[in-house]
């Protein structure tokens, strides 16, 4: 066992209590701020993440990856529905309805093959300050973490 183990096994309860508490906070905030259901969070955030994987290498500056403005140089990839559906777990019919209502509201355009992408004008001022509060509090979690696993008691 190496000392994160050791670290984590003594101070499970604390680490699974702030760890939970962060989440929580998180959907709740999804749902209530961004006024969207957790599944097509979950959908939108899929989206996001798969067209721009090809893009994000281990070890990669921003300055290689980004524009000034701080969005991705060159094009993110669309999203087969079959993907999302996989990679969801999700059911087929449920994953379509979905993302028709996010398309609906301006949040994902299809392009005409079908698949599915993140329009830039989607992520509105509420989203962009949403996900600016949520990596400060993702980092403050991290924070409170780390101080725990820091203080366990290893004897």
């Amino acid at each position: 066992m190496d000392d994160f183990d050791r670290r984590f096994e003594k101070t499970f309860a604390m680490v699974a209590f702030a760890s939970n508490r962060h989440l929580v906070d998180h959907m709740r905030r999804i749902i209530n701020l961004l006024e969207i259901d957790a599944e097509s969070a979950l959908l939108w955030g899929l989206v996001a993440h798969l067209s721009v994987a090809h893009a994000m290498h281990p070890g990669a500056q921003p300055a290689d990856l980004l524009a000034p403005d701080g969005f991705l140089l060159g094009e993110a990839r669309p999203v087969r529905l079959a993907d999302l559906v996989q990679v969801s777990g999700l059911p087929k019919e449920t994953v379509r309805r979905k993302l028709e209502k996010l398309r609906e509201r301006g949040k994902l355009g299809r392009t005409e093959d079908g698949r599915w992408a993140v329009l830039r004008s989607g992520v509105d001022e509420t989203t962009y300050e949403f996900t600016r509060e949520s990596v400060k509090r993702l980092l403050q979690t991290a924070r409170v973490i780390e101080g725990i696993l820091q203080h366990a008691r290893l004897d």
